[in-house]
């Protein structure tokens, strides 16, 4: 696992072709959403001459612009998420939660002898960048197991654990983000 890029890992494309179809599915929401309230205000101001149906125009076009905004951000962080992958290899890290907060210790790699003086791993304060519960829930579930994680060129990461077939993207924290660390 250690020297190849992450995307030479068919379990790691599986899990990039899910969240990719997850923000497909929001953005072909988004726009069947739009389509709608389209024809719905088409059908109420000709056929039914009356502008009645506003409400629920006016929520469709409100839940549409939502979906679509939701899609194409997620399609935005999964072309982010590939060239990350495509470029840096997997680290293997211990995760700690602490509240909203997350910590990654870095394993020891095999090049590293553990006689070297190195008392404690290397680690980085991270947080999710999902607020979705299901998402912070699965990513929890994993405390102090050993998760997969890949380095992004603007100081993030993206992470994944073994069954999850999901990525997470993670930013990381400055020092002074809170006193409550894991």
């Amino acid at each position: 696992m250690q020297g190849r890029p992450a995307w030479d890992d068919s379990e790691t494309r599986r899990s990039y072709a899910a969240y990719r179809l997850g923000a497909l599915r929001w953005l072909g929401g988004g726009l069947a959403g739009l389509a709608l309230a389209a024809g719905l205000s088409a059908y109420a101001v000709l056929v039914l001459e009356r502008a009645g149906l506003g409400v629920f125009i006016v929520a469709a076009v409100i839940l549409g612009v939502f979906a679509v905004v939701t899609g194409v951000g997620g399609l935005l962080r999964a072309r982010r998420f590939r060239r990350t992958l495509q470029r840096a290899p997997w680290q293997r890290a211990t995760l700690r939660v602490a509240g909203p907060h997350l910590r990654l210790v870095f394993t020891a790699s095999d090049d590293v002898d553990a006689g070297e003086g190195a008392e404690e791993s290397p680690s980085v304060d991270v947080a999710l960048m999902t607020t979705s519960r299901w998402r912070v829930r699965t990513v929890v579930g994993h405390r102090d197991g050993e998760v997969a994680v890949c380095r992004d060129e603007n100081a993030g990461f993206v992470l994944t654990a073994v069954g999850t077939n999901n990525l997470y993207g993670l930013r990381p924290l400055t020092r002074d983000a809170g006193r409550y660390r894991p």
